[in-house]
This record gives structure tokens, sequence and C-alpha cells, in this order.
């Protein structure tokens, strides 16, 4: 009996793992299919204004600077850094200025086809299989986060970031897992070099965990610790 149930559950198991695999290909390949034509009308062309402005500083200079004053270049203050070194670290291919724009573009891509399926993974928590697999369609086909594929923006790379964040949420809330706490507070470190606001969201968060899920005072200081060494090469 043992073993029959043993096989049983191998079974079931694998056919839950090809199921899974299934649902991964189809969301990420929808997700690209219906993001190229968006790209081929509406992405941007150029890289311009403060991104293109960081960027080549970067390239130019080595530095992280917006503004120029009499050749004195003025470390930058105001624009959170992650998305410029994004599109610096995608520079090292040394492609001319169409393909590094398509290269920018294709990976946003990516990012957001990966955001789709970890957007179904998440709703499985609490919606059933069907339910969740056609919100995280629709999650793909909204509007704005289709054309947000399209542009020279830290959109796409910030919802990425927020989707993986609350993934790693909801996995710390049910597992007391050391790698998921590390996981989740860099991906809040990184939030915050995209987004500052994300600074409250992470204090506000650790208080929740505190009070709501009982988690213990030194995995509170823990993510507070890991955000902050993550976000420390640029304080």
């Amino acid at each position: 009996i043992n073993s029959i149930l043993k096989t049983m559950f191998l079974q079931n198991y694998k056919t839950s793992k090809e199921k899974e695999a299934h649902i991964l290909f189809f969301l990420i390949t929808f997700s690209i299919l219906i993001r190229i034509p968006i790209i081929l009308l509406f992405g941007d062309r150029s890289l311009e204004n403060e991104w293109g402005l960081l960027v080549d500083n970067l390239i130019t200079h080595g530095t992280l600077a917006l503004l120029d004053l009499d050749g004195f270049l003025v470390p930058n203050l105001w624009m959170p850094p992650l998305y410029a070194y994004y599109l610096y670290l995608l520079s090292f291919f040394s492609l001319d200025n169409q393909n590094y724009i398509l290269l920018i573009l294709s990976t946003q891509i990516l990012l957001s086809s990966i955001s789709v399926y970890i957007f179904y993974k998440i709703n499985k928590n609490f919606f059933s299989e069907k339910l969740s697999l056609y919100s995280s369609m629709f999650f793909s086909i909204f509007p704005l986060y289709l054309y947000a594929s399209s542009q020279i923006s830290s959109a796409s790379l910030a919802i990425f970031l927020i989707v993986f964040f609350y993934y790693f949420f909801l996995k710390i809330t049910k597992k007391n897992n050391f790698l998921y706490i590390l996981l989740f507070s860099i991906t809040a470190g990184l939030l915050i070099l995209t987004r500052r606001e994300f600074i409250a969201i992470i204090i506000i968060t650790s208080i929740y965990l505190f009070l709501f899920f009982k988690k213990p005072v030194k995995d509170v200081l823990l993510i507070l610790l890991i955000s902050t060494l993550t976000i420390s090469p640029y304080l």
C-alpha cells in the first residue's frame, strides 16, 4: 500500500509540475507576443532627457550626474539610480543607438512577462487556478502596463520588483525561511533605489509583519539591515 501511495504521489507531483511549466510557458509567451507590436508601433526610438544624460555621464565620466555646471558634474540627488545603472549595464554590449534601444525594450518585455507569471503565483494563494490564470492575462494586457514596456522608463523594472516583493512577502508570512527573508529584503532595497517612497513602505511592512504575523524582532531587524546594506553603495 505504501508503495502504491508513493507512486500515486509522485505521479501527481509530476503532473502538477508539468502543468505549472505549461502555464509558465503560456503566460510568458503570451506576454511577449502581445508586447512586440506595441514596441514596433509606440516604442521609444532614442535615449533622451534625464536618462540619456545620466547614462552618458556614466559612460563618459563614470559618474552618475544629471547636471553639468561649467564642467563640474553635480552628483545625482534627484533620480533614483537603479534604472540608470540598468541602462548603463546594457550599454556594455556596445551596440549602435537603434539596437541599444531595441535591447532595452526587449529586456523590459522579458521583465514584464516574468512579472505576469509571478503575479499568477501570487493569485494562486487566494483564488482558483483558472481565475488566477485569467487575472494574470488581464494584468498582462492592461493598457498602461503594455505601454510601459515600450518606453524608456523605470516602470517595467519597478513593477517587476514590486511583484517579487509581494511574492516573497507572502512566502515569509507562511514560512520562517532565511532565504525568503534575504530575497525579500534585497528586493525591498532595490525598490528603494527605484522608487524612494518604498522607504516608508518597507518600514510599514516590517511593522505589519511584527504586529500581525508575530515575526520575531530579530527577523524584522534583519529585513531592515539587509535592505539598508542593499542601498548602502549609493548612500
